[in-house]
Order: structure tokens, then sequence, then C-alpha cells
């Protein structure tokens, strides 16, 4: 019998075949974020043009909540699947407030449907914790949260199929909803701080300029109804690539044209993350203009002028979960419904700390930096320049809790440290509460023995 690991080796010369191989020069330049096209002469320069010196740090006596969540998810044999997930918001004032919530099901689900409900119940803590920060504290000045404010709205609605857990988009938006009020009213910074964002809010921005002086450039060659089908294909791009593929080597241009209109085609169908051009391009720490982006969903889109209609069609299966009070729950999701659609814009920025260390993306309510904007009203994303002060006093407050690589931002990192929850925990704990409180014997899925066994084991 091989020994465990043992089969990896004998795979390593296919490996350096890999690596050694006709795309060498492409993974290089793909993992070390050179990768570029012919429209990256104009993207350049539009990315240095758009970066910004950051802000003098200052050192406020602040009151700060920070919050972020830990999770866990085992499948078992029976077909059950079981998680975990408990959040902590930890206060300046030395106080911390946790919330947790555990359940199981047996319900044929996709990976990616679990995850994203487990997504959402971690999320779900974590809101309910920085409420009780809330309700407990009337002297709270800034509020932090681990990853982003905009992505939490910025999603397609779901309807899961758990008992109980069939409403959870709903009293997630509740909650949002609840905690981006409160902060307005009160006047609370609410500032959303992503590690690891793939968004390209500034890549778009940037790039809609750049799409617009590169058909600019070609009027005069072209006739107007090939500019017409030109921008036409451009803005089904993601669709379809031959038609567009075909128009172009059919065009009338000279090479630097073509080689324009080549790149521009190219990053439109494989847009770059934000992070990947400042990682490439920004030498100096700094921040880019502040944009708010307009909601890509089509709920933001095509639904908000009915929330009852929406309410009422979307969620008419999670009525199921309150019997006796369907019509409470019916007129509960609608106004649930009416709140998300009357959600402020968010403000995103992404911002450089030091020379050697990667981008941070932070998103703001609009309405808690004194910005009167609605989602449902943008209708295509908003440059704020020059930057509300507000939101250059949520930078100058990063730069001060800025402690390093490792240290990114004390309260989060203290956060992160108290709600993250190990494998080790979960099966050296909580399992075992489980087996002695419900009196039975977990039976983990086949591939998951021999890890449960080497974790308890290595404890």
């Amino acid at each position: 019998m091989k020994k465990w690991g043992g089969s990896i080796p004998r795979f390593l010369d296919l490996f350096v075949q890999e690596l050694r191989g006709a795309k060498q020069d492409l993974l290089r330049r793909v993992l070390t974020g050179e990768e570029s096209n012919e429209v990256d002469r104009y993207l350049h320069q539009a990315f240095l043009e758009d970066w910004r010196e950051l802000p003098t740090p200052r050192k406020e006596n602040l009151q700060v909540v920070a919050v972020d969540s830990g999770r866990a998810l085992r499948r078992y044999s029976s077909g059950a699947f079981m998680y975990i997930t408990r959040a902590i918001a930890s206060s300046s004032w030395g106080k911390s407030y946790r919330n947790m919530m555990f359940n199981s099901h047996v319900v044929a689900s996709t990976s990616i449907q679990i995850a994203n409900m487990v997504g959402l119940r971690s999320e779900l803590c974590e809101h309910t914790a920085v409420l009780d920060a809330l309700n407990d504290s009337d002297d709270v000045d800034v509020v932090l949260v681990d990853g982003s404010l905009y992505g939490r709205i910025n999603q397609v609605p779901e309807t899961f199929n758990y008992r109980g857990e069939r409403d959870l988009y709903l009293r997630f938006m509740d909650s949002f909803s609840k905690l981006v009020e409160r902060c307005r009213q009160r006047n609370i910074l609410l500032v959303g701080v992503s590690k690891d964002s793939v968004a390209n809010h500034l890549t778009k921005t940037l790039m809609r300029n750049i799409r617009q002086s590169i058909i600019e450039s070609l009027e005069d060659e072209l006739r107007p109804e090939q500019i017409t089908q030109l921008i036409g294909l451009l803005n089904e791009v993601g669709k379809s690539a031959r038609p567009l593929n075909e128009l172009v080597r059919n065009l009338p241009l000279n090479k630097q044209q073509y080689e324009d209109l080549q790149g521009l085609v190219t990053e439109l169908r494989r847009p770059r993350p934000d992070f990947s051009l400042i990682s490439a391009w920004a030498e100096t720490p700094g921040y880019t203009t502040p944009i708010e982006p307009h909601p890509d969903v089509p709920l933001f889109k095509y639904e908000a002028k009915n929330p009852r209609d929406y309410a009422l069609r979307r969620f008419a299966s999670a009525s199921g979960d309150h019997p006796g009070e369907e019509d409470a729950f019916e007129e509960w999701s609608v106004k649930v419904m009416e709140k998300v659609f009357g959600l402020p814009a968010f403000v995103t920025v992404c911002v450089k700390l030091a020379p050697n260390d990667t981008p941070l993306r932070i998103d703001v309510p609009a309405s808690t930096i004194g910005l009167p904007d609605r989602l449902i009203d943008l209708k295509e994303p908003k440059r704020l320049d020059p930057p509300p002060e507000k939101l250059m006093q949520a930078l100058a407050l990063l730069q001060a809790e800025y402690g390093g690589l490792d240290l990114y931002n004390v309260w989060l990192v203290q956060a992160d440290q108290e709600a993250r929850l190990p494998v080790r925990d979960v099966t050296n704990l909580y399992e075992p509460l489980i087996e002695k409180e419900l009196r039975i014997s977990l039976s983990p899925l086949r591939r998951d023995r021999r890890i449960r066994r080497a974790t308890r084991l290595s404890s």
C-alpha cells in the first residue's frame, strides 16, 4: 500500500514538463502581474493619472468596533451536513460582542449552494454582533467590517431549500439595512475592508474612457454604420467572439489602429482586477479616485419599481417556514425589500499603505459620508473628485492603525484571531460536544475519516 502522499513525486516530471513548455513565458507574466496587451500604454497612463498621494495619518482617540467571522462545514455519511458560523465584534473599550449560529440539514444540494448559504450566515452573524455593540454603547465613531460591503448587496437573491433557512436572504438584508441606517443616524463611519478583492471597478471606469477615445480616433477612417456596428458588438463582447473578430479583421485600419482595437477587445473580454493594476504600476503608497459603482445584478436594474410584487413572487416558498403567520411574513418581506431598494450607494476605493504591501479595498456607504446617492439611482459608475472629507478620514484611520505586512489593521486582525474557527476545534471540541449532548455518533464521509483521525492525533 502506498504511503500517504507517496504518489506525488511520480507526477513531478509531468509538472516540470508543463512549466518548461510553450506557455512558460505566459505563466511567468501572469503570475508576476506583468501580462500586458496593446492597450496597456493607454491604461498605464490613465492609472498613473488616477493614483493619488495618501493623506497625512491621524492618530485620533476614536471609539472603534471591528467585526470578523469564522465558519466550519462538515458532511456526514448520513447525507447530512452541519455548519457552524460565529462572529465577534471587538471594541476599543475592551468589551466583545459574540454571535453564533449552528444547524444541520439533509437536502440534496450543490457545494456552491451550501457555501453561499453558510457565507450569508457568517455575515448575518457579523451584522448581529455589531448591532449588539451599537445597542450597548452610544459612543461609537467607527465600525470596521472584514470584507466588502458593496459585495453584500450586489448579489442575486437566493431562496435556500433548507428548513428554517428559506428566508435567510431576507434576514440577512434586513440586518444589513439596519446596520447601514443605524450608522447614518448616529454619524458612525462604517467601513468595509477587503484584503483579497477581485473587483474591477477602477479598471472598468478607466477602460470606458479609453474605449471612447479609441472609437473617436476611428471616426475619420470608418463609415457611421461601421462605428455603430462596432459599438454594438463591443457592448456584447462577452457573448459572442466570432462576429466581433470578423468585423475587426475586415475594417480598413492601419497597424496601430488595429493593435489598439485588438488590445481593447482583449481587455474587455478578460478584464483584470484593480489589484492587478495597482500591484504592477503603483510604485508608492497611495489610493485610487473613489467610485460609486452601479449595481450590475438584475435585482437593482429591473425589480426596484415594484418591491411588493418582487418580494411576494421571489420569496413565496419562504412563507412555508412560518405556518400560521404567512400574511405577517409576506408583509415583513415587502418591508425588507423596500429597505433594500432604498439602500444608499457605496463608495469604493483601493489603497496601498506601504510600498511592499498588497492593496486593500475600502467600501463606505454614501449615506455615512454625507452623500445622498442611492443604488437604484446609479445608471453608471460615478467618480468622486475631489474625494469626500469623511472618506479621507477613513483612509487616515487605516494608515494610523497599519502595523506592517502581518498587521494590516490592528482592530481587524484582533477580531480575525478571535473569530476564526480552526479545524482542530471542530474535530476536538464541537463534534464531541454534539455527540455527547445529542447521544449520537457522527460518521464522517469516507474521504474525511483519515483527516479527522490525523487532526485528533495532532492535538
